[in-house]
């Protein structure tokens, strides 16, 4: 489900669409039959989406599992039963929240729950890999041949301990800016550099240059700052 569109209210259930138009809640117990149902019916569907983990022992409603309705998504055997959940969900039944990690193209291949850090600080899943969210959009713009973009961007990216940043390359000069409290090692074309505590003989930020490949792997837990300029749109970015 669109993140937009859960609002718990203390006393309220949830009701999605489904329980109006076909009498009950989709539900599926497995990942990978969640990203073929998130594939094939909500690919094209804008903005984060998050699937909602829920203790079916806490439901006052009844629950069946039954075979997929029209039918199964591609990819999942016409045996596999869903469980439908015939009644408006407690919010008390709720037990957890995945956020949906997407490509570029929008295909969903993950729905992960969000650490700690990235809880705190309300970031998202990048498609490149890590957590993130836009802080700072410059106010002033430039005309460039791939189009208008504002003259800087500013995220909070976080990479989790022994996660990856992909590689990848951006059509703009990028400065990261290290926080901690771990380290990250930013692979830049064929160099590689830790950013970390400068005690340590590492270094606190590193600019990477427009259209370089990059990538990076995180030591414990690490929080950054990425500014891009000219700003940061996902039409100048590939991933590798």
């Amino acid at each position: 489900m669109p993140l937009a569109a859960y609002t718990p209210e203390p006393g309220e259930w949830l009701r999605p669409a489904s329980l109006d138009s076909e009498g009950f809640v989709h539900c599926t117990t497995d990942e990978q039959t969640l990203l073929a149902v998130a594939n094939t019916y909500y690919r094209d569907a804008d903005g984060p989406h998050i699937a909602l983990e829920i203790d079916i022992g806490r439901l006052s409603a009844e629950v069946r599992f039954e075979a997929a309705a029209p039918g199964p998504p591609p990819g999942v055997a016409a045996e596999v039963p869903f469980p439908h959940v015939y009644g408006a969900i407690e919010y008390d039944a709720i037990v957890g929240m995945r956020y949906a990690r997407r490509s570029v193209d929008g295909t969903y291949v993950g729905f992960e729950r969000r650490p700690e850090i990235a809880e705190r600080l309300d970031l998202l899943p990048h498609p490149e890999g890590g957590w993130f969210r836009r802080t700072w959009t410059s106010r002033e713009s430039v005309q460039l041949k791939r189009g208008v973009r504002a003259t800087a961007t500013a995220i909070l990216y976080l990479l989790p301990d022994g996660q990856t940043s992909h590689p990848h390359s951006v059509a703009s000069q990028e400065l990261w800016l290290w926080h901690g409290p771990g380290e990250v090692e930013l692979t830049v074309d064929d160099s590689i550099t830790t950013l970390g505590t400068p005690t340590n003989g590492n270094l606190p930020q590193v600019l990477v240059p427009e259209g370089a490949l990059q990538s990076a792997r995180a030591r414990g837990d690490v929080l950054v700052s990425c500014v891009v300029s000219p700003g940061f749109d996902f039409a100048d970015f590939r991933m590798y």
